[in-house]
């Protein structure tokens, strides 16, 4: 396959994301995507698409396929594509002329890149500062394997110097692999590219978040109804930072704003609560109906169009991600499980509690279908307060917990309008029975 560079070498900029179809997106490695569209896109480069697929064994078409997809779910479009296993004759070119130039040899059928024994390896990086290494600590190295499959450092060297790529941005963990790259560009005689080792994932404990820690598999996200625009301001947070300290974003924004420079050392922690925060602020900022198009494949339960956006619209400004509304959503589908001392407020007792309750029960018995609204509810029920000289304690409290089983949930008002009459009345004839019990 021949590169076919494009225009933005003018530029000078051109950068690319090269990921194994090993296994599915990590959470890692979209970050790693994102810091290097930003990068590209601020400097009006190319970013390409780099398939590193040279191990056969492990490699999987359908890895490739989640790679791809969630990129472009998360809006990170790239120019041109490659895939190093169309590449073979390139590399085998290259290993010829290493081999000629003896600066590589076969030995027991695999082919080893020779090694400078003196001097120094500094990698100036963009985000470290200059690296000092030792020649010596290296040995020869194994740039093809004795069955003909290239190793990563050879074909990674030869498509980045071949693909002209300015700018390599990548994780921390690859920044001990840097000197051997270096030492194959000089090899060529080429000019390494600049090289940007963003820092590690970590999680809260700080140890290294790795691919048995926790939800790592960048799918996962997408699966419990993490929104697109809330994953690229959380990826974006995870080791850089803006100025004024700006929380969200827009990825046109993010472009505009996003500066290497501004990347730390230190590891970044994965905090899930603050991408919980982040993505219900997106949540609680859409239409309804917007919402309600991505929130129902999460609800499990039976029930009208109708019902179903009357309950979201309740919700909407509770749920931190979709994945989360089963939960939430329970007892608006079935009458909810809860022991009798949830009914008493901390300021009331058993006997004011059963006075507010059959209360509440008698008044809206008696309500008239057309009074049954948030302000008919919210009038009606009011008055029977004053009228038995009860307080919200004994009346709004017991209703809400007999109607949610719950002691935080939307207002017993609303709960009311939405389940209905008859249900309503059911759950409060219920509690009745449970706190005589």
């Amino acid at each position: 396959m021949e590169v076919n560079v494009g225009k933005s070498v003018a530029n000078n900029i051109r950068v690319r994301f090269a990921p194994s179809p090993t296994g599915a997106l990590h959470i890692g490695s979209a970050r790693t995507a994102l810091f290097n569209y930003l990068f590209a896109k601020k400097n009006a480069g190319e970013i390409i698409l780099r398939i590193e697929d040279t191990d056969k064994e492990r490699n999987q078409d359908i890895f490739e396929k989640d790679i791809k997809d969630n990129l472009k779910w998360l809006g990170l479009n790239w120019g041109e594509e490659y895939k190093q296993s169309d590449r073979t004759d390139f590399y085998q070119k290259y290993l010829n002329q290493l081999v000629a130039e003896d600066k590589a040899y076969s030995k027991d059928g695999a082919y080893y890149f020779r090694t400078p024994t003196d001097g120094k390896i500094i990698v100036d990086d963009l985000i470290r500062g200059k690296v000092e290494f030792t020649a010596e600590a290296f040995d020869d190295f194994v740039i093809a394997k004795s069955n003909g499959d290239f190793i990563f450092h050879f074909v990674n060297v030869v498509d980045d110097w071949q693909m002209k790529i300015s700018h390599v941005i990548r994780g921390e963990d690859h920044l001990s692999n840097t000197p051997k790259h270096i030492l194959l560009f000089q090899a060529f005689g080429a000019e390494p590219p600049k090289y940007a080792h963003i820092p590690l994932i970590l999680n809260p404990d700080r140890t290294k978040m790795s691919k048995r820690s926790g939800d790592v598999n960048f799918v996962d996200y997408i699966n419990k109804g993490y929104l697109p625009i809330a994953l690229i301001n959380f990826l974006a947070q995870l080791g850089w930072s803006e100025p004024s300290a700006k929380e969200f974003f827009d990825l046109e924004e993010l472009i505009q704003v996003f500066d290497l420079s501004r990347v730390q050392k230190a590891g970044a922690v994965f905090d899930i609560k603050y991408l919980n925060h982040l993505n219900h602020h997106y949540l609680n900022q859409m239409p309804l109906a917007e919402y309600y198009k991505l929130a129902k494949p999460h609800l499990p339960f039976a029930g009208t169009d109708e019902y179903h956006q009357q309950v979201l619209k309740l919700l909407q400004d509770r749920a931190e991600y979709l994945a989360e509304l089963p939960k939430l959503a329970e007892y608006f589908y079935q009458s909810p499980e809860y022991d009798k001392d949830l009914l008493v407020f901390k300021k009331s007792t058993p006997a004011l509690t059963g006075r507010g309750l059959q209360a509440a029960h008698k008044v809206l018995s008696a309500l008239a279908p057309s009074s049954w609204t948030e302000t008919g509810l919210q009038q009606v029920l009011d008055d029977t307060i004053v009228a038995e000289g009860l307080t919200a304690g004994d009346l709004f409290w017991p209703v809400r917990a007999a109607l949610s089983g719950l002691s935080g949930s939307p207002s017993p008002v609303e709960l009311l309008a939405v389940l209905g009459k008859t249900e309503s009345l059911q759950r409060l004839e219920i509690a009745i029975t449970k706190l005589n019990g």
